[in-house]
């Protein structure tokens, strides 16, 4: 068994270290602005559908996702609007996660709405974003065009070309093994001066 000092010593398992310690900052950098912005969604997605209902019950305990693909109409007229404002805040429309998601906990856990924006599955168990890994956070935040507007750089533009460079987000989301020094001193710079 390797000791930890050998770890430093050979260049793989340091960069290694390196890209674990780089996505654990970056996740705890990120995860606060993440989770404020899902909490101002989801209230801003209930106050919108709710504004217009007479009613004062708007607790809906019979939909779930299924239903919703189905188009089946919401009884009390709020799910099926949720879904579509979900829709609407999607980068690329229709490609929502819904396997990662519970319409009956949509209205009480506003991460069951974010998770809509994670593309790729394994995250339906994940009840907050402190149980969603870094490629799951970042995945809500390129997918979710609420975010389009926090940041003073764009937050994706797809994959990069020769012409357009990638965002921060998508170049630590993918990095290359040479690169990981690099990745990992702009998330820490970056990280350092979030937290200032």
């Amino acid at each position: 068994m390797a000791s930890l000092a050998d770890v430093f010593k050979e260049k793989e398992r340091s960069n290694w270290l390196k890209a674990w310690l780089a996505l654990d900052i970056a996740k705890s950098g990120l995860e606060h602005l993440a989770d404020n912005e899902a909490q101002n969604f989801h209230q801003h997605i209930y106050s919108q559908v709710t504004s217009n209902l007479k009613s004062q019950s708007y607790t809906c305990n019979s939909c779930n996702t299924e239903n919703l693909l189905r188009h089946q109409q919401c009884p009390i007229m709020i799910c099926d609007k949720v879904f579509q404002e979900i829709i609407k805040e999607h980068r690329y429309n229709k490609k929502c996660s819904w396997n990662n998601t519970s319409a009956t906990l949509w209205q009480t856990n506003h991460w069951e709405i974010a998770k809509c924006y994670i593309q790729t599955g394994g995250y339906a168990e994940k009840i907050s974003i402190q149980d969603t890994d870094f490629n799951g956070v970042v995945s809500f935040m390129l997918n979710c065009k609420r975010f389009d507007s926090k940041f003073s750089f764009p937050i994706t533009h797809g994959k990069p070309t020769q012409n357009k460079p990638a965002c921060l987000l998508y170049k630590v989301r993918t990095p290359v093994p040479s690169d990981t020094g690099s990745v990992f001193s702009t998330i820490y710079f970056k990280y350092k001066n979030f937290r200032s």
